[in-house]
């Protein structure tokens, strides 16, 4: 299958690197500092003991002018529209297009800018760490992907990217309902990682401090209140079920977004805590504990963009 990469952070590379691996041939698309580390060599995957050099991979600084079998977009949040424009040549009538981004409206900014066929909504849960300009470390388990078609006139079989992405090694469910399978990892995300990001703590203490374990719970009420007043089918089972998934996370935990904070570097912050005020604003829905994350770390965030 001719597979496209677009963006080439830890989880672009990871997913260049498994894919590469499984004989698909594969075409990331990175800065020209990535063109160039490229050349030194095959890109490096290390998973726990195994080290893995991954050689075959196009690295190229502007997508080819050829329809691709799939489009991966793995670019931050903020990135999502400028990438859709720069996609549109590798695009045609049978590109199934994959975004892996965190939060709720990549998919309906890929279909706004690249039309509805072919565009999937995507869970990714993957920890992938580029440790160089061509290598990239994953922690823990291979990726775990949930999709389903981001409207109704999606338009294609899914038999193929299935199966690649199964070859290479990722775990892949179809969802019933990809808009609730996205609200619930945009719940946990946006919850754990906007009160890591308040505490500067990891998962193993703000899951074992009573006063923070009940923060991100209430966080995680203020999503599932938000995702209701939008018609999203969630109930209260399912905050149940993210802080499960919260409370079993390695002790080390943080999110991307929280580690983006801390570095000074930019985040997904108006993606996550700024998105679920700005959905509860629109449904008039009250949302005090992420307006409290976002408020507080906007200054931060606004330094690390250099806008006023």
């Amino acid at each position: 299958m001719n597979i496209i990469v677009f963006g080439a952070g830890g989880v672009g590379l990871y997913f260049a690197a498994v894919s590469a691996r499984a004989g698909h041939r594969v075409t990331l698309v990175g800065r020209e500092s990535t063109v160039a580390a490229a050349t030194v060599g095959p890109l490096v995957l290390t998973q726990g003991d195994s080290v893995v050099e991954i050689p075959g991979i196009t690295v190229v600084s502007e997508v080819p002018e050829e329809p691709a079998d799939l489009v991966i977009v793995a670019v931050k949040a903020w990135q999502v529209t400028e990438a859709a424009r720069a996609l549109r040549p590798a695009v045609g009538p049978t590109t199934v297009i994959l975004p892996l981004q965190n939060g709720v409206e990549a998919a309906g900014e890929l279909v706004t800018a690249l039309g509805p066929r072919g565009v999937l909504g995507c869970s990714c849960v993957v920890i992938a760490k580029r440790t160089a300009p061509w290598a990239v470390t994953c922690l823990g388990p291979d990726a775990a992907l949930e999709i389903g078609p981001a409207t109704e006139d999606f338009g294609l079989a899914l038999d193929g990217a299935l199966a690649a992405l199964t070859e290479s090694g990722v775990a892949v469910t179809v969802s019933e309902d990809i808009q609730a399978t996205l609200w619930r990892k945009f719940m946990l995300i946006s919850s754990y990682g906007g009160i890591g990001a308040l505490s500067r703590q990891p998962v193993g203490l703000t899951s074992t401090t009573p006063q923070t374990h009940g923060l991100v719970r209430a966080a995680m009420a203020e999503v599932l209140a938000v995702a209701r007043a939008r018609g999203v089918r969630l109930g209260e089972a399912d905050v149940d079920r993210m802080m499960k998934v919260f409370e079993g996370f390695s002790p080390d935990t943080t999110s991307s977004m929280q580690r983006d904070l801390l570095a000074g570097q930019p985040s997904e912050l108006e993606f996550q805590n700024g998105a679920v005020v700005r959905f509860g604003r629109e449904a008039g829905v009250a949302t005090p504990i992420h307006w409290c994350v976002y408020a507080s770390q906007l200054p931060g965030e606004l330094a690390a963009r250099k806008e006023t």
